[in-house]
């Protein structure tokens, strides 16, 4: 301890002072949060800072109210209750901004935060009514930040596929947790501890505090910034795909139409009923799947961009299905494939409507092109931890093992020709998997040789 006292003198702050710095740093940093916000392109990114800026906002009015607190002595509970609601609801913005850059963050997760933030608010305010000593209400606070912002550190760490660099900035609050649980404990150990207590270990812990709020700040803008990049390059890496397909898919087939059009008007008055039907028949054939390309191609360049609107909805699930099977009758029907749906009516889930409809088409059209004459396809839907999980069934040529792991990404060339030699690039699962992500979901196949595939997608149920 006389070490600890020792070392404490190179801070000749006291407490108030302490809080001072606390001041002017949070409002430093929302300052720069919300200078920041404006060179970040992504709405999602200016919803994250917005929410982060606001926690640096509310914790700068909190330090400021405890640095002009004169009387310390006094039991004042409306002071005590404004001051800790603030630091309270600025830590709970922080964990909601942490949360809303990990992947795996769900509804119910920012659900479970609020509700915690709920019980941070009302155990501090029953511990003010009962008027407990200020070491019992220094610990406690210490406990509320220690939790409001555990999940939301654990979750950084734990994230799959996380940056080194996320988790640096996960171990800067694991710091600040353990400052936290110190000041946890402390207090309930020396019964005259207070929040203006002028003893080294207050000092030290606030400049922890202090440090690891600085650090954690600059790192969550670098992080957002880190993404920023991830995303121009993977627009590039798109607009690659995008020029690619054009220059491939799309010609091949205007090429086809050009050419059978030609043989038309050249031999019109040589050719037999029979042969000009056939010439006909492909030329419609060929439009029919260019433009299937094309409308794929636009939404999905749309989804990119990000000028895709997103509008869930509460949607009644076998109205999608039958739309969509009653769109691709007569595909289905060129090759005797029956098309059959088992899910109910009157089943709603959570969804935007255009995008499932989209998710359905591109699962239900791959199926009958991948199924032999006279086969059968079937939609199925189950309900399992929380999550409603459909099903696109069929009875075809199923998947090569060594395809499986790259049916979902996009710089791979997934071209099989279906089993009339149906053409496509694999774009429509890219389409699925990015609609299927943005609810929340997640996408899969299971497949055998010979025996045919089953392609599965999630959307949560109270999404």
């Amino acid at each position: 301890m006389e070490i600890l006292n020792q070392f404490s003198k190179l801070f000749v702050l006291d407490i108030r002072n302490t809080m001072g710095i606390l001041f002017w740093g949070s409002f430093t940093l929302a300052i720069l949060v919300f200078t920041f916000r404006y060179t970040i392109f992504s709405k999602e990114s200016q919803k994250q800072l917005l929410v982060f800026g606001f926690s640096k906002i509310l914790l700068s009015f909190a330090w400021l109210a405890f640095f002009l607190r004169i009387d310390t002595v006094s039991y004042d509970p409306i002071k005590f209750i404004t001051t800790n609601t603030l630091v309270f609801s600025g830590y709970y913005l922080e964990s909601v901004a942490m949360l809303m850059v990990v992947k795996s963050s769900t509804k119910r997760t920012f659900q479970t935060q609020f509700i915690l933030f709920i019980i941070t608010l009302l155990s501090f305010y029953i511990a003010v009514g009962l008027q407990a000593p200020s070491n019992i209400r220094v610990s406690l606070a210490s406990l509320n930040i220690f939790l409001l912002l555990l999940v939301p550190t654990l979750l950084f760490l734990t994230e799959i596929n996380g940056s080194l660099f996320r988790k640096i900035l996960g171990f800067n609050y694991i710091i600040l947790l353990s400052a936290l649980a110190y000041r946890m404990i402390y207090p309930l150990l020396n019964t005259s501890t207070s929040l203006y207590s002028v003893e080294a270990t207050q000092r030290m812990i606030f400049l922890i505090i202090f440090l690891m709020m600085t650090i954690s700040g600059a790192g969550y803008l670098l992080l957002l910034q880190e993404e920023k990049e991830m995303q121009i390059k993977k627009l590039l890496d798109d607009k690659d795909q995008f020029f690619s397909i054009i220059a491939h898919d799309l010609r091949g087939p205007f090429n086809g139409i050009i050419g059978l059009s030609e043989l038309l008007l050249e031999k019109n008055n040589r050719l037999e009923p029979k042969e000009t039907n056939e010439f006909i028949q492909l030329i419609h054939d060929s439009s029919k799947n260019t433009f299937s390309l094309l409308d794929n191609l636009l939404t999905w360049a749309q989804s990119q961009t990000g000028s895709l609107a997103f509008n869930p909805k509460k949607i009644e699930i076998s109205s999608i299905t039958d739309k969509t099977i009653h769109l691709l009758t007569n595909i289905a029907k060129s090759k005797n494939i029956t098309i059959q749906s088992e899910i109910e009516k009157n089943q709603y889930v959570f969804a935007d409507t255009n995008m499932l409809e989209t998710i359905f088409r591109n699962l239900i059209s791959n199926a009958i092109k991948f199924t032999n004459s006279n086969g059968e396809v079937m939609i199925l839907m189950k309900k399992e931890n929380n999550q409603i999980v459909f099903s696109v069934q069929d009875n075809g040529i199923g998947i090569a093992p060594k395809k499986i792991a790259d049916l979902f990404v996009v710089n791979q060339r997934n071209t099989t020709s279906g089993t009339n030699n149906e053409t496509g690039t694999g774009l429509g699962l890219m389409l699925c998997k990015d609609f299927v992500e943005k609810h929340g979901g997640e996408i899969w196949v299971n497949s055998m040789l010979a025996e045919g595939s089953t392609f599965m997608f999630s959307i949560p149920e109270n999404n």
